[in-house]
């Protein structure tokens, strides 16, 4: 979305309030973080306001996107919501000349006019957690028979036996 902030520029507000629905593909934040399997079924809801302090300007925003996915451990479907928070110095255009710089710590103003949309998408990719689990001590799946184990043991063997030494066990054995 792109912010007309000419009032908060002029002096004749010191304050703009925001709150609007971001689209977020799968593709732009999943693929970029390597993520298969999880969707967005709904866009982000980016919430926030942009003060003026004589002449300061500050973004603050809060995102909140919805995700369905599987558990990482028991591949359990997962349904939640991502939240982060979105904080920058507003600067007109010219102010800040290292585009490193630009991009981490401010939003730039062109002819009044703010776009943050790309900012908030990369925030997203970068920050999207790369394993999702069920619940935080979720026990997974047993390796050898694949029930899950959340909701009880399985009856297979919790020690292996290395195949290296399996013929010295049997000797151990036969004595």
């Amino acid at each position: 979305m792109v912010l007309n902030i000419s009032s908060l520029l002029s002096g004749e507000k010191n304050r703009l309030d925001i709150d609007y629905m971001l689209s977020v593909a799968t593709e732009d934040v999943g693929n970029s973080v390597n993520l298969s399997g999880v969707t967005f079924p709904t866009p982000a809801r980016v919430t926030g306001v942009i003060t003026d302090n004589a002449g300061y300007m500050r973004l603050k925003l809060s995102v909140t996107l919805p995700y369905v996915t599987v558990c990482a451990r028991c591949a359990c479907d997962v349904s939640g919501e991502f939240e982060i928070n979105f904080e920058r110095t507003v600067v007109p255009e010219g102010m800040v000349d290292d585009a490193e710089e630009k991009e981490e710590d401010f939003v730039v103003v062109e002819n009044g006019m703010l776009d943050i949309d790309e900012q908030l998408t990369e925030v997203l990719m970068l920050d999207f957690p790369t394993r999702i689990l069920c619940k935080e001590d979720c026990k997974g799946l047993c390796q050898k028979c694949g029930k899950d184990l959340n909701e009880g043991q399985c009856n297979c063997p919790t020690k292996e036996i290395n195949p290296a030494f399996a013929k010295l066990l049997q000797m151990f054995d036969e004595e």
